[in-house]
């Protein structure tokens, strides 16, 4: 790394936007048993941890009707918004049993909040269970807010939903940068004007490396590298 890369950063960005699932948090576990509670109210088999994985990443009502749809089931909307309030409800008791925290997260955040930089996070979850995995897995702060999929009357891949998270945060959005894992995330930011970062263990059936990310990092800690390589291409 370059020898002054937190100047660097510092320089480049005031903000940083991760997604949650996938990019700071293996969550999959805990959505699988919340999502297998509804499959078994509805006589229906249990998804899997890897069906967890590759059902996410949209907004829950997105994840209930992919487990429905692999049993070959199609719900009407009506029915597919009962099954999602009640996914919700079974999420929000147990959202942390399982869950944790990606090698390094914590101590990267810590390093860029000494850095000065603003940290917020733009997820499709639900704002309510991000804010409880958030807080109980200690990362806010320095995360400084959360923009849920309820939140604002859109949700990434709009890029409205990073800017708006931007804003209310204070950042400054030509300082900004995404963090993410799926096509979602670079579609969002780069719709926005920002640049973004993808890391390589997301939930994603896609490879991260063919999405268009102008970085790929294979570790968290990695992360500061990949802001100080943006940042040098000015």
């Amino acid at each position: 790394m370059h020898p002054n890369a937190d100047n660097l950063i510092a320089a480049r960005f005031d903000t940083i936007i991760y997604d949650l699932d996938g990019t700071l948090i293996d969550s999959a576990r805990d959505m699988c048993v919340a999502v297998s509670r509804v499959m078994a109210d509805h006589k229906l088999p249990p998804i899997s941890d890897e069906d967890a994985r590759l059902f996410m990443g949209e907004g829950s009502k997105v994840t209930i009707k992919r487990a429905f749809a692999k049993n070959g089931i199609t719900l009407d909307d009506a029915a597919l918004s009962a099954a999602t309030r009640q996914f919700v409800q079974y999420y929000e008791e147990f959202p942390v049993r399982y869950t944790v925290a990606f090698d390094g997260v914590a101590e990267v955040m810590a390093r860029l909040d000494r850095l000065g930089l603003r940290q917020g996070v733009a997820t499709n979850k639900f704002e309510n269970p991000a804010r409880m995995i958030l807080r109980d897995l200690k990362l806010m702060p320095p995360i400084a807010d959360v923009a849920g999929a309820d939140t604002f009357t859109v949700r990434k891949p709009d890029p409205g939903h990073i800017l708006q998270l931007i804003d209310r945060i204070g950042g400054r959005r030509d300082r900004a940068v995404m963090i993410g894992d799926s096509i979602h995330d670079v579609a969002a930011a780069h719709a926005g004007g920002l640049p973004a970062v993808l890391v390589s263990w997301g939930y994603t059936a896609r490879p991260a490396e063919e999405l268009g990310a102008e970085v790929v990092i294979d570790h968290f800690a990695r992360l500061p590298e990949a802001l100080q390589e943006i940042a040098a291409r000015g």
